[in-house]
């Protein structure tokens, strides 16, 4: 079996892009947002409505890639342009909600088409349970590797986070970070043996209920999405906003100790139960998050530190058992990636809307008992350590 050593940058590269994204959108745009400009946030969670729902474009781009078997490099191409320049339109359109909700939509339906194909290229390239964790470790060290970088950008550069100019420059900096997107459409190569993979898989039985279970689990697993807007915020009003160097430099230290967990259950996943993983790091999860938000300054960290530990485990054994039962088809891969967008669409408005009316630790608090929710879904998980249907690289 042929291996493409050049997509290895793309997944590392375009999860770095995404996550880059995702940092200034889910963690400075809120306190931006909220501790700046103090916007309507009840008008902000309907604009949140609107923009999350463009990640449902996923499901209908992964059928027409199971259909369509030519190169769609010129749709990759057009999207990683797409993302750049809705990008920057988004970011300069802060004070305009629905103008900002507009170009946020494209941003996240063409970081969709680039996620459909990269998700379509793992699946396919993922024959055994060592491959799986290397392109499940790859993808989210350059998730990690996104999250870190603004973080540094952050603490170097943020002195008030009321000055206008500081935030101009930092947004500024992202939109340099993310340039090299529009290079990837030329540098990703496709497999020469999809029909040969997709011929086998067909011949293997799809495990319907299995995949049930993995789509309620995900959605479950990412209601914690349910105090992304509130949480920032809240911490340097909790902690105040005169420590905010401290603050991002524990932000920092938390994503490194993510990157960790995801470094830790790359090496041992594959060598030990997955379901058993999963659900012991469910199980602390969801037991911590409730605890976190009424603790004090060092053992909120210290928890939230064996939080980040715990989501590097939860992230990879769950991507692992998507491509098990996956069985080769982007289709199903997307439709158990879907329920994530469902949860964002549902809970990250939601958040946004309730934080102007409970207090965040009550939000918190909801997110852990979802946590603990999707510890049944993941005990009648039927999964087998030795799967028969592996495919033999020659």
């Amino acid at each position: 079996m042929k291996t493409y050593k050049r997509n290895y940058f793309v997944y590392f590269y375009a999860y770095f892009a995404a996550q880059v994204i995702f940092i200034y959108v889910n963690v400075y745009l809120p306190v931006y947002f909220f501790n700046v400009l103090n916007i309507n946030r009840t008008e902000l969670a309907f604009i949140q409505l609107f923009a999350y729902s463009a990640l449902f474009i996923k499901p209908i781009i992964a059928i027409y890639f199971d259909k369509v078997k030519s190169t769609k490099k010129i749709l990759v191409i057009a999207s990683s342009f797409g993302i750049l320049v809705s990008y920057i339109f988004l970011i300069f359109n802060l004070n305009y909600l629905l103008i900002f909700g507009i170009f946020l939509g494209l941003n996240f339906a063409c970081i969709s088409i680039i996620d459909v194909v990269i998700d379509k290229t793992i699946v396919e390239f993922s024959p055994d349970e060592k491959s799986k964790d290397k392109n499940a470790t790859c993808t989210q060290l350059g998730a990690i590797t996104g999250a870190i970088f603004p973080n540094i950008i952050a603490f170097l550069i943020f002195t008030n986070i009321y000055s206008i100019p500081i935030w101009d420059q930092f947004f500024l900096i992202g939109i340099f970070a993310i340039f090299p997107l529009i290079f990837i459409g030329f540098i990703i190569k496709d497999n020469s043996y999809e029909s040969e993979v997709s011929q086998e898989s067909h011949e293997k039985e799809i495990d319907l209920k299995s995949i049930l279970l993995i789509c309620i689990i995900l959605f479950l697993f990412y209601g914690e999405r349910i105090f992304e807007y509130p949480f920032e915020p809240w911490v340097l009003e909790k902690f105040g906003a005169e420590n905010l160097s401290l603050f991002l430099f524990l932000l920092l230290l938390l994503i490194l100790l993510n990157a960790l967990g995801v470094l830790l259950a790359g090496m041992l996943s594959n060598k030990l139960d997955r379901k058993k993983i999963l659900f012991i790091a469910s199980l602390l999860y969801g037991i911590l998050l409730i605890i976190v938000p009424f603790t004090d300054i060092i053992t909120f960290f210290i928890l939230l530190g064996i939080i980040q530990i715990l989501a590097g485990f939860i992230v990879i054994n769950i991507i692992a058992l998507m491509i098990d039962f996956s069985q080769k088809k982007v289709i199903y891969f997307q439709i158990m990636a879907s329920f994530v967008f469902l949860s964002y669409v549902i809970f990250i408005p939601l958040g946004t809307y309730l934080s102007a009316y409970i207090a965040t630790e009550l939000i918190i608090v909801i997110a852990g008992l979802l946590k603990l929710f999707s510890l049944i879904p993941i005990y009648f998980i039927k999964y087998n350590k030795k799967k028969p249907d592996v495919i033999e690289s020659t």
